[in-house]
């Protein structure tokens, strides 16, 4: 079981900050417009801010929030209270993918307890090809 929450951990760490396609949909769905990098000034632009983070920017207006997608050569851009829902969505996203492996891996798990121990669950596994397991 220790195993299985550390597993749980990393998979869900490298499915939530990998996923870019996942990021830009829950950047949408909080508000952010996208707005496409036309010049050859806005593409110089977008290729020097951090790729695949959102990151503040001050200026005259107030702060607001950026995504540089340099892969669709974009630039998602967010007001404060959309950078909110963004952190909500994503926090709600995590925990749907946490759930989910864990399911799988419970599932995996419970898949397994009707053999009991005649295959050693619980007690290490015995596989069929390991020479020194005899059946009996």
């Amino acid at each position: 079981m220790k195993n299985s929450a550390i597993l749980l951990l990393c998979m869900t760490g490298l499915v939530a900050c990998s996923n870019l396609s996942e990021k830009r949909t829950l950047l949408a769905a909080a508000g952010f417009k996208t707005i496409p990098a036309t010049t050859p000034a806005q593409l110089a632009k977008l290729n020097s801010l951090k790729s695949g983070k959102v990151v503040p920017l001050v200026g005259k207006k107030g702060t607001v929030y950026v995504f540089a997608d340099t892969a669709r050569k974009a630039l998602l851009v967010g007001n404060s209270s959309q950078y909110e829902a963004y952190r909500k969505l994503k926090v709600s996203q995590q925990k749907v993918d946490a759930k989910l492996l864990d399911a799988q891996v419970n599932m995996d798990e419970n898949d397994w307890n009707v053999w009991g121990s005649a295959v050693g669950y619980g007690n290490g596994w015995t596989v069929a090809s390991d020479p020194l397991y005899h059946y009996n």
